[in-house]
């Protein structure tokens, strides 16, 4: 799949979140609600892969980032992860089975997104992802959207930044 149709995919799923959803954004609920109700748009586009929120498996083993250093280890030794979202195939490794990987974050709580984006690239580069998104959900009194970063293998480097805004009320 080519970024520009994971792009269009994403984008679909975001503005039907706002459409159905914009009110988790308005009262600042918890990210693993929003993810969880992101999630739930982003099936019907994925509709031959799984979505999953918070899933922790490489096939049958625990999901474990080698480049991310474990809080209590020496670097290198790996930290086990619960990404926000992933569209993958269950039980598959590598990129034939993990498509896209997304970490959330709200805009109030933006300490930590330097640390979400390095995560991405570990996902990319230690499990095979094909493509990334660090995805920022503007909640609280700010105007309600969705700017994200669309990164691929091919060009790790450049990433895509584009925003996704509900329509007026």
């Amino acid at each position: 799949m080519i970024p520009a149709e994971i792009t269009r995919r994403l984008e679909h799923a975001l503005r039907a979140f706002c459409e159905r959803d914009r009110y988790l954004l308005a009262v600042d609920a918890n990210e693993r609600s929003i993810s969880h109700k992101i999630a739930e748009h982003l099936q019907p586009e994925f509709v031959d892969w799984s979505v999953d929120c918070e899933y922790n498996r490489d096939g049958h083993d625990p999901k474990v980032l080698s480049s991310l250093p474990r809080g209590d280890g020496p670097e290198g030794t790996g930290s086990r992860v619960f990404p926000d979202i992933i569209v993958h195939r269950r039980g598959q490794r590598g990129a034939e089975g993990n498509l896209l990987v997304v970490e959330v974050k709200k805009s109030l709580d933006a300490t930590g997104i330097e640390a979400d984006r390095f995560k991405l690239e570990c996902y990319l580069g230690d499990l095979g992802y094909q493509y990334a998104v660090l995805l920022i959900c503007v909640v609280g009194d700010e105007q309600p959207g969705f700017p994200f970063e669309l990164v691929h293998i091919p060009s790790r480097i450049d990433a895509t930044r584009r925003r996704v805004q509900p329509a007026p009320e």
